[in-house]
């Protein structure tokens, strides 16, 4: 029988609807009662550091969890599940893949789409299929949230994660494939082009012992008529990271806001750009000859928490450390994991 760890953050898998008002409920994991009330294969510790809705998530709550879970003694767990919200999964599951993949069990990050007493929930179905993981697993870090395919529930790479589509409500891979996908069985079907042992043994980070993420990252999302004058940087801004357009390319004006960042000592990194790409356009071509750094083959999840983590603990060689393979945030080839 395994021992399990359940933390609980709140979300709309820790959730109910009270006259059609979505929120947490404190103090009770409605997704646990109606597990246990179908299997008795686990007994399961509860704790509850925080009871949020995603949405309202920000880096101070990152660094109380993952102080939290690093403070704890795990040598009698077989196994974490942290049940989280959908709104902001990617952004967390970037964060803690980075953060606690040196741990000796496997962690687990899981949602839900709707409250799970809610007949088209997927609480239950992704709560199963993350405990089917951890009896078949011995480590790494891993994002489980099913989309309703014939496949079975997905396994991603937590800093492979997009955020959710907002007409469909399904996530997808930086990649294009998830890691694999657990039946109702809870047989685990691992896509041939991905070996899910590397996961298990890759540990990074193994002397973080506490973060403390008092810098901030600025990070900029491109659209028409984008004014960058009305960017304002504060004495804890530590970074800008400006997302592109899926060419790699951005407004020519984003050279005055790459001029401030110089002026001020600011970092400006740009992501994604690809390692595969046959030419560049002159209006990135300008950024990197005037001082922009470039990222290569990341979602802006996994750039965003991989910048945070780096202004806060490597200030000293922030490029160094964007440029390390921390978790297998750089999709670089696509047949194969790793870098």
């Amino acid at each position: 029988m395994k021992n399990i760890l359940l933390i609980l953050t709140g979300g709309t898998i820790g959730s109910v609807n009270r006259n059609g008002i979505i929120g947490t409920d404190r103090g009770r994991c409605r997704v646990l009662e109606m597990y246990e009330s179908e299997h008795d294969d686990c007994r399961f510790v509860i704790k509850s550091p925080m009871n949020i809705l995603s949405e309202n998530l920000d880096s101070r709550h990152w660094e109380s969890l993952i102080n939290y879970i690093l403070s704890l003694d795990l040598s009698g767990f077989d196994g974490m599940i942290i049940t989280h919200g959908s709104d902001t999964l990617s952004y967390s599951s970037a964060m803690l893949g980075m953060c606690l993949n040196h741990l000796d069990i496997p962690t687990v990050i899981t949602a839900a789409n709707f409250v799970p007493d809610d007949p088209r929930s997927n609480a239950l179905m992704n709560f199963n299929a993350s405990v089917r993981l951890i009896e078949n697993v011995r480590g790494g870090v891993y994002t489980v949230y099913g989309s309703g395919t014939a496949d079975g529930v997905e396994v991603y790479i937590p800093t492979r994660i997009n955020e959710a589509d907002r007409i469909s409500d399904c996530f997808s891979s930086a990649d294009g494939k998830p890691l694999a996908f657990i039946d109702r069985y809870g047989k685990i079907k691992s896509v041939p082009h991905f070996d899910m042992r590397v996961l298990e043994t890759h540990k990074s980070l193994k002397e973080l012992k506490s973060i403390h993420l008092k810098k901030s990252v600025c990070m900029i999302m491109p659209y028409p008529s984008l004014d960058y004058d009305k960017i304002i940087f504060d004495k804890n801004t530590g970074a800008v990271l400006h997302m592109t357009y899926h060419s790699t390319t951005v407004n020519q004006k984003a050279l005055t806001l790459l001029n401030r960042c110089k002026e001020n000592g600011i970092p400006m990194y740009m992501c994604s750009f690809q390692k595969s790409a046959a030419g560049m356009y002159e209006t990135s071509d300008i950024m990197l000859k005037n001082g922009a750094l470039p990222l290569y083959d990341m979602n802006k999840e996994s750039a965003y928490a991989k910048l945070l983590i780096a202004v806060n603990l490597y200030g000293d060689d922030i490029e160094k450390f964007m440029n390390k393979n921390i978790y297998y945030e750089g999709v670089g080839d696509l047949n194969e994991i790793g870098n």
